[in-house]
């Protein structure tokens, strides 16, 4: 028997058999759980249409599936005349390889039988048309935790209660460990009802490294120094106890950046990759960086279904591709459901710091890609390729975003939402820019041939526009480079830390995006 306390104060005990006894099955015991990206883009969608979410969770839940895998137990004194004899277990259980598989094919076979099916970008967020068949119903499920997005979301919360013993129904606070806020009449005003944060996580990680490294986090005002290389840092290699540690800091650090808190992104992936072998100084690092969220732990992605003013972002006009890309034109998006509900438009922020590793001189890339004023998908990871130049490690990080924005199309294609336009591309490498959306232009470096050509197709096509801004305006810096605190401040506030435009200081007065 395991017994433990949750979060929220709720005990738990559970029966949980030895799995590492039991030989699993051969079929795949793998288990799909909803993607974080997957939710952040439901709570947009339902913002923009109006719709209520409503969360619950499966009480027991691996006790519905079937058990795939051949136990047995001794019957105990409870069993009464059946005492001592072998008992075959027919439900899966909780420690058996195959549980969670077992649930989730049986929860997928109840929400297809409610008439919903999975969508084509995650199985796990699936879709019916709502009776009044004006938008889309979403449930989304992470194991046994169930979020509902419709105007009559106590319907399929109820359609759920006839198979299964719910617990905890109500307007969702806190799912995979991320909070979800509900703003002020400021922000109602604006149109925006909620904020997405890791307040909790935080506060709860925080207490649980200084108990654990015996020390009380100094507060930071950013991550990571200005300038800092920890690729360079020659001090001594931890300890087994240190080297355990640091893993742990980076695992905790890498879900507060999946619940929101991007603005850690840069700092955390430069550290984790010295996750093998962690020198004193990357663990002093990580500290710093869960110094700078005990400072700061209130950062949320605030839930915007405004529009963003894309008419200000001005691209050459009457461009003829027809001598180079006679035939691009969209993909045809075949078996996707009718278009439901409110257009959004796609802004994507990208950009790259050339050669910025000092001993591999790999380049990193930096992308945030926003759904209307909503960020959806940040990265910042180093380029597999070494670059010569600026242009070429600009030109790959283009061509990342690109990938991207296809891919959020597919996305918000396959949960039947309409487009309104083609997708922003911002980026502030002027030459980068230049070459790809002029079609006369020519390619000065032939390594780079696929991407510039892969580039220049998609924007004769009308799946994107790339557009220049200045290195000032560019959020995607901020998952790039180690910033100093005026810039980290600047471009952080601008997304994490945002106030309603009513109390917002003059300084601050303008738009996200």
């Amino acid at each position: 028997m395991v017994f433990d306390v949750k979060f929220d104060f709720w005990r738990k005990a559970r029966l949980v058999l030895q799995g590492n006894s039991v030989n699993p099955p051969k079929e795949d015991i793998h288990s799909r759980v909803v993607n974080m990206d997957s939710v952040r883009l439901a709570f947009t969608i339902a913002a923009m249409n109006n719709l209520n979410a409503c969360a619950a969770d499966i009480s027991t839940a691996f006790l519905y599936g079937k058990a795939r895998e051949k136990v047995c137990i001794i019957a105990g004194k409870e069993f009464g005349e059946r005492a001592g004899k072998p008992l075959i277990v027919d439900k899966s259980c909780y420690g058996l390889k195959s549980s969670a598989a077992a649930f989730h094919s049986h929860c997928s076979e109840k929400i297809r039988r409610m008439g919903f099916k999975p969508s084509k970008m995650d199985p796990d967020l699936c879709i019916r048309k709502a009776k009044n068949k004006d938008h889309y119903e979403m449930p989304a499920c992470y194991v046994g935790d169930i979020i509902a997005f419709s105007e009559r979301t106590r319907e399929i919360i109820d359609e759920f209660r006839k198979t299964y013993v719910l617990k905890g129904v109500e307007e969702p606070k806190y799912y995979l460990g991320g909070d979800v806020q509900t703003l002020n009449e400021h922000w109602q005003k604006q149109g925006a009802t909620m904020g997405l944060s890791a307040k909790t996580h935080i506060k709860n990680t925080v207490e649980k490294f200084e108990k654990m490294l015996k020390i009380n986090f100094k507060t930071e005002q950013i991550p990571m120094a200005q300038g800092d290389h920890p690729e360079l840092d020659d001090s001594d290699f931890c300890t087994p106890l240190q080297h355990a540690q640091f893993r742990a800091l980076v695992g905790s650090a890498n879900w507060c950046i999946t619940l929101g808190r991007f603005d850690i992104a840069f700092a955390t992936q430069s550290l984790a990759r010295f996750n093998m072998a962690p020198r004193v100084g990357h663990l002093k690092r990580m500290m710093r960086v869960f110094g700078y969220l005990k400072a700061h732990p209130n950062g949320a992605v605030i839930v915007d279904p405004g529009l963003p003013d894309h008419d200000k972002f001005k691209s050459p006009q009457g461009m003829d591709w027809t001598e180079f890309h006679p035939d691009a034109k969209p993909e045809e998006w075949i078996g996707m459901p009718a278009e439901l509900g409110r257009a959004v438009r796609i802004t994507c922020y990208v950009d790259a710091d050339h050669a910025h590793d000092n001993l591999t001189h790999r380049s990193v890339t930096g992308i945030i890609l926003f759904i209307n004023n909503t960020p959806i998908r940040w990265i910042s990871k180093c380029q597999r390729t070494v670059e010569t130049s600026t242009y070429g490690s600009e030109l790959v990080a283009a061509r990342m975003a690109l990938h991207l924005i296809i891919e959020m199309t597919h996305s918000l294609r396959s949960l039947g939402v309409p487009i309104d336009g083609p997708a922003l591309l911002l980026g502030d490498n002027q030459s980068v820019v230049l070459n790809t959306t002029v079609p006369s232009s020519v390619l000065k470096k032939k390594h780079n041939a696929v991407a510039f050509h892969h580039i220049r197709e998609a924007i004769a096509a009308g799946i994107c526009r790339f557009v220049h801004i200045p290195s000032s305006e560019n959020y995607a810096d901020l998952l790039t480079k180690s910033l100093g605190k005026k810039d980290f401040n600047f471009l952080s506030r601008e997304m994490l830390f945002r106030v309603p435009a009513a109390t917002c200081p003059p300084d601050r007065a303008r738009p996200l995006i």
